[in-house]
């Protein structure tokens, strides 16, 4: 069975508190041997670290600040994701980002938590998980000064096109992708995501939205990601075990995971 990981999920959300097990079981018979389930303020983060206490080897927990959160601009919530990713249990710094779909929050206190965000993602040599709605060209005008800085990361959620993927690959960054691929009338991503080596490229849910084909409607989970994942594959004629591998590879070394699947508690 091909290996997978779902380098975007919030497992650790609510949407997941009635089924929880089940949903683990099923990602793993689904092949995942990982996933990173990823926190938007410091509540979501401690959620996320006692899932990885949970399913130790197998979740992987980040902290940071979502764009659209409330939290984003307050200073006491940014000294807690601090403190939480300075104790060295967090594989990722975010997500964090720029959003200009959402007017929650100014655009500027977004920009100030991104550069908090990348500044410690440096200091403490973690990736980080960026975010980006609507404002692609705002957010790589500003990721650009990182790159000599050594910055690294994933854009997770891509939905641009292959001017932007040019960009994301010259600043060595990840692209992630998600369920919105398997539409349809995408082949615009299709298209634009083929150009990505998959060295660089990390499949995801972001479960619970944007469920995949064929599960459009429903609770998104992890186990989905085999969906994205094949129609990936078979968009580029790959063989789908070697597809898998090598994102699971990609997922690994950027997030620094086992090399090893956990063995599954009886």
């Amino acid at each position: 069975m091909p290996s997978l990981v779902d380098t975007h999920c919030h497992l650790a959300f609510s949407a997941f508190a009635d089924d929880l097990d089940a949903v683990v079981e099923r990602a793993r018979s689904a092949g995942l041997v990982g996933c990173v389930a990823v926190a938007v303020d410091p509540e979501s983060a401690e959620a996320a670290l006692a899932l990885s206490e949970q399913f130790p080897g197998w979740a992987h927990a980040t902290s940071g600040l979502h764009p659209t959160e409330a939290a984003c601009a307050d200073p006491l919530a940014w000294d807690k994701v601090n403190a939480q990713l300075r104790g060295g249990r967090f594989v990722a710094v975010g997500e964090t980002g720029l959003d200009r779909f959402h007017d929650d929050v100014p655009l500027a206190t977004q920009q100030a938590s991104l550069e908090r965000h990348l500044g410690l993602a440096v200091e403490l040599d973690l990736p980080v998980i960026l975010h980006c709605r609507d404002a692609f060209d705002e957010l790589l005008e500003q990721l650009a000064p990182w790159r000599a800085r050594g910055v690294r990361g994933v854009l997770h959620c891509f939905t641009g096109d292959a001017a932007h993927i040019d960009r994301l690959l010259e600043l060595d960054l990840h692209v992630g992708v998600g369920g919105i691929a398997t539409f349809k009338p995408r082949d615009d991503l299709r298209a634009a995501v083929r150009a990505v080596p998959l060295t660089r490229l990390l499949v995801e849910t972001d479960a619970p939205w944007l469920a995949p084909v064929p599960h459009r409607g429903r609770r998104n989970e992890p186990a989905y990601v085999a969906d994205v994942a094949s129609c990936l594959a078979a968009d580029r004629e790959l063989e789908l075990e070697a597809f898998c591998d090598a994102t699971t590879q990609a997922a690994r070394a950027l997030f620094n995971l086992p090399s090893a699947a956990p063995a599954t508690p009886r």
